[in-house]
């Protein structure tokens, strides 16, 4: 005899295998996509793009972005580009102004990523930096934000150039005491390293 927790167990299963089907076929498209994560380090702001199957290709050092070739025989759904910030910075700024060629050299790597940009035309794109003095060479961001908005626990301003949907915030506390002003400010590699809540807000709202 068939009872309602068989029916209710069968229905589960039922929906599991095709909740599994559509996981393995969206997988499976995701694959199509190319996501070119410039000067990304680690690969934390494209990690959810690579879980989620997408074929990125990260371009860091020793690998220079501003040797990228354009590849005809490739369509590029997207572009993450967070070229390095220490000339920008406001903190090196308290320790001399950077001279002429240093700003030529940090710009050129801003410009490659842009070029990039330029020569795929990809579906959305985004460019990243703390909140400094590149500003004077890219104009306002489209938006600033704090990391603890997307639940990470640092203030650390930082703006986002370019043409994406806005990741939703997800507000947590602020746990961690500003650096601004002092010795450790943005001193330590792991604070280059972009925030995993703010990663995956930026890829559900950028799929």
């Amino acid at each position: 005899m068939t009872t309602q927790q068989d029916v209710d167990n069968r229905r589960m299963i039922t929906q599991q295998s095709i909740d599994e089907g559509k996981y393995r076929e969206q997988h499976l498209f995701n694959q199509t996509k190319i996501i070119l994560d410039l000067c990304g380090g680690t690969g934390a702001w494209s990690r959810p793009y690579k879980e989620a199957g997408y074929d990125v290709r990260l371009i860091d050092l020793p690998n220079d972005v501003r040797m990228l070739e354009f590849d005809e025989t490739i369509s590029i759904h997207g572009i993450l580009a967070a070229p390095p910030c220490t000339v920008f910075s406001y903190a090196r700024q308290r320790y001399g102004l950077p001279k002429e060629w240093e700003l030529v050299d940090a710009m050129s790597v801003v410009d490659a990523c842009l070029r990039a940009v330029i020569i795929y035309n990809p579906k959305w794109w985004a460019l990243e930096n703390p909140r400094n003095k590149a500003r004077r060479y890219l104009g306002p961001p489209r938006i600033i934000f704090r990391h603890w908005w997307f639940d990470d626990g640092k203030d650390k301003p930082t703006c986002l150039w370019g043409n994406f949907n806005y990741p939703k915030m997800k507000v947590g506390e602020r746990t961690k005491a500003s650096t601004f002003k002092t010795s450790t400010q943005n001193a330590f590699k792991k604070d280059a390293i972009t925030p995993p809540g703010f990663s995956q807000a930026f890829f559900e709202a950028n799929p």
